[in-house]
């Protein structure tokens, strides 16, 4: 959306909320794996990927159940994103820029403290033209360095707490994950998953029909047709997921039932 908001001329702003839209009823759709991988009958461990221009085409070929396109105002910003240069010259000069940084003796910096340096690097060049005598020193540049110390310390007393409370929680999974067999915590896991879908089908229902009925009484049929794309998804989405939600609790108590003979 950042994207849709911020590159000029390239949408009017109702196709910006479009997009909003259909990238929402992208998200919820079910997307098959063949149009992101390829089928190998090889041996080898290698997976080989659809080009991503070839698997937005299978995207945008979807239609609604009345014949229309599925995508229309995403399809304008990724083809004109698509025509864009994005090739690996600004990966590969970060790479460079490592390099220099990161010298034998600073091998064992971490990833936050070369982040830091780069950041360093990149500010004196847009502020002093690549020289540090030319950077102005300023009275928030002053107080930044004063305080740089306790920031890193509160960060790392934030980033303990963090870990701990993860290795907390994995010691309590670990315990509870030996009371159940793995495939029931599979069928759980999954319960869990299609009922999170099922909440976001519901909510984008529920907004969809909200402006459904707000565009009809003000006449917007824009509007009409991008509430009524919200709608269609969420209905269709709301069919599997029940249909999927049922037959995942038939075999959740179909195992448990088994376990108990």
């Amino acid at each position: 959306m950042y994207l849709a908001r911020n590159l000029p001329h390239l949408l009017t702003n109702e196709e910006v909320d479009r997009v909003g839209v259909e990238w929402r009823v992208y998200e919820m759709a079910d997307i098959p794996e063949e149009w992101i991988k390829r089928s190998s009958s090889s041996l080898n461990d290698i997976v080989e990927y659809v080009p991503i221009d070839e698997y937005w085409h299978h995207v945008f070929s979807t239609y609604t159940p009345n014949g229309t396109p599925q995508y229309v105002a995403l399809t304008k910003l990724v083809k004109c994103l698509l025509s864009l240069s994005h090739g690996n010259s600004d990966v590969e000069r970060g790479f460079s820029q490592n390099n220099n940084l990161v010298s034998d003796e600073r091998s064992s910096l971490n990833e936050v403290t070369i982040n830091g340096l780069r950041a360093t690097c990149d500010g004196v060049k847009f502020f002093g033209g690549g020289k540090v005598h030319m950077v102005p020193i300023t009275a928030t540049l002053i107080s930044n360095v004063k305080d740089a110390h306790s920031r890193y310390v509160k960060a790392n007393e934030e980033q303990n707490k963090i870990l701990n409370s993860v290795r907390c929680g994995d010691e309590k999974r670990a315990c509870d994950a030996g009371h159940l067999d793995e495939e029931e915590i599979e069928l759980l896991n999954k319960q869990k998953i299609l009922q999170q879908d099922l909440v976001s089908a519901m909510k984008m229902l529920e907004e969809g029909s909200t402006r459904l009925a707000t565009a009809v009484n003000s006449k917007d049929f824009n509007d009409v047709g991008t509430a009524e794309l919200l709608v269609t998804a969420a209905n269709a989405k709301l069919s599997v997921l029940k249909a999927q939600l049922l037959d995942n609790s038939e075999n959740l108590n179909r195992l448990r039932k088994k376990k108990k003979k």
